[in-house]
């Protein structure tokens, strides 16, 4: 580790917490409390609620179009995994990336979020992106054709729960009358992210979010992302509000697959993070792509003594 971090500039990191694969609760607690303990900024979880044995529905954030694990794996609930996490952490913040929203009912999600949020003491930032898995959808009993629609709808039906007293909305994929639900979460406004990469996501991200989260992009590519969202970023209604990118980083402690960093590399470590903090990430949410417990751990403790966080 070099003794001189002055010069460095380090975004906020946050730790994918291994909750797809064979991690037992002890272990999610573990790694949560050593990233804790670490210094880092949040731990997160993704979202697939079941994967149809068969789809040949393609995933846009990879080349291929295939998603880059099996899946026939365990994968544990979000918001159910965070409010697990929650009551064994104290300050350490809890993000969904991202909860496929047109495939809920957002009044049920916007309880479920604010419940945790005022458990949790106000740590939570909850993304929503708008899915790509058409089968995934079909089993759910959700509108893929309309999923746009309703991922708009479910933004600002979100917000209206969370600020108003009496919230109340009508929309064209959901509506409701006033309504009574307390208690609120504690942040107000309770930041919502949005993903996706094409131009209309992200023009949505920049007029109805408070964020942006992107997926296994190369700096140069982020940077023209984030370029292209802050232009839109000025046109927005909330332009006035703070605005977070948020990408993540494949890594392993150990040498590993081609792009996918070394944690056990300080210098490496150090640099890939101040790269894509420069092409415009606020926060880098760092991946362990083996998803094991005890290299997750490892990588807590790495990241933390690299970027300085912890002696």
């Amino acid at each position: 580790m070099v003794s001189d971090m002055s010069s460095y500039r380090v975004p906020l990191i946050g730790l994918c917490l291994p909750y797809e694969g064979t991690a037992t609760a002890q272990d999610i607690v573990d790694v949560a409390q050593a990233a804790e303990v670490a210094g880092l900024d949040s731990v997160w979880v993704g979202d697939h609620i079941a994967f149809p044995v068969e789809f040949t529905s393609q995933n846009p954030t990879m080349a291929d179009g295939k998603y880059p694990y099996p899946t026939d794996n365990p994968r544990m609930e979000a918001l159910t995994t965070l409010a697990f996490v929650a009551g064994a952490t104290s300050a350490i913040r809890l993000m969904v990336n991202a909860c496929v929203l047109p495939q809920r009912n957002p009044v049920i999600v916007g309880k479920a979020v604010a419940t945790l949020d005022y458990l949790s003491g106000g740590r939570v930032i909850f993304g929503a992106t708008l899915g790509w898995l058409r089968e995934e959808f079909d089993a759910l009993g959700a509108d893929y054709p309309r999923r746009r629609q309703a991922l708009e709808d479910g933004i600002e039906i979100l917000r209206t729960l969370w600020e108003q007293d009496q919230p109340s909305y009508e929309g064209e994929t959901y509506s409701f009358l006033p309504l009574n639900m307390f208690p609120k979460p504690v942040q107000s406004p309770l930041p919502i992210y949005l993903g996706g990469h094409s131009r209309p996501a992200l023009r949505r991200a920049a007029a109805m979010g408070d964020g942006w989260l992107a997926a296994r992009m190369t700096p140069d590519d982020l940077r023209d992302h984030v370029d292209f969202l802050r232009e839109e970023r000025k046109r927005s209604p909330r332009a006035d509000q703070p605005f977070t990118v948020a990408t993540n980083c494949p890594a392993a402690v150990g040498a590993g697959a081609p792009g996918v960093l070394d944690l056990t590399d300080g210098d490496a470590t150090r640099s890939m993070l101040e790269t894509l903090s420069e092409a415009g990430a606020d926060v880098v949410n760092v991946v362990v792509v083996s998803y094991d417990p005890a290299e997750t751990r490892e990588a807590a403790v790495a990241l933390g003594q690299h970027c300085g966080l912890t002696s």
